[in-house]
């Protein structure tokens, strides 16, 4: 099942790279780091106030 699953994350991003420049694979990417940014400084911040 991962490895079926791994096959179509590699064609679909292999289809965006060719027909679209990656552009949809660059812009979910951007998304996943922006989320993860996000529940970092979450995280500090709630770390900081329990230590106040």
């Amino acid at each position: 099942m991962f490895r079926l699953l791994l096959v179509i994350i590699v064609l679909v991003v292999g289809y965006d790279a060719i027909v679209h420049q990656g552009a949809y694979t660059r812009d979910a990417w951007n998304s996943i780091v922006r989320l993860t940014q996000s529940s970092v400084e979450g995280a500090k911040d709630l770390g900081e106030r329990a230590r106040n």
